[in-house]
């Protein structure tokens, strides 16, 4: 669910962009809701995929890996963009270039969290396969 989510997102949240560029893609509206509906349920299975892996996590970046440093940028990142883009939400004025602060923070969350995604699966198969040998 995560990842399903966190595609659509980046994919919503970069066509949204493409206005900033004179491209409009339509129906906007229902593409910003498509977003913010994504966003937030990836920010929420963002959250239980934390609580489920806190532990792992604190013994490496207590070890100052490079794993433990990323998932650390991450979740500030994810803090930083899903702030941003309630604020972008709720505000009822436009607030001068929020949306490109949340747009390149989000950017850079998208590669935390690739980097992150391709060094964990394989981290993810050896616990599987730790937990069945037992």
């Amino acid at each position: 669910i995560l990842l399903v989510m966190f595609v659509i997102t980046l994919i919503t949240g970069i066509v949204l962009h493409l206005k900033s560029h004179g491209i409009i893609v339509e129906p906007r509206a229902a593409i910003k809701i498509i977003h913010w509906i994504a966003g937030f349920a990836m920010s929420i299975a963002a959250v239980i995929h934390g609580q489920q892996f806190w532990k792992p996590f604190c013994k490496g970046f207590l070890k100052k890996t490079f794993a433990g440093i990323n998932t650390g940028v991450l979740i500030i990142m994810i803090a930083a963009v899903t702030i941003t883009g309630l604020v972008k939400l709720v505000s009822p004025v436009k607030i001068h270039g929020l949306g490109l602060w949340h747009y390149w923070i989000g950017m850079l969350m998208s590669i935390a969290a690739i980097i992150h995604l391709v060094r964990g699966v394989p981290v993810l198969v050896a616990m599987i396969k730790a937990g069945k040998k037992r």
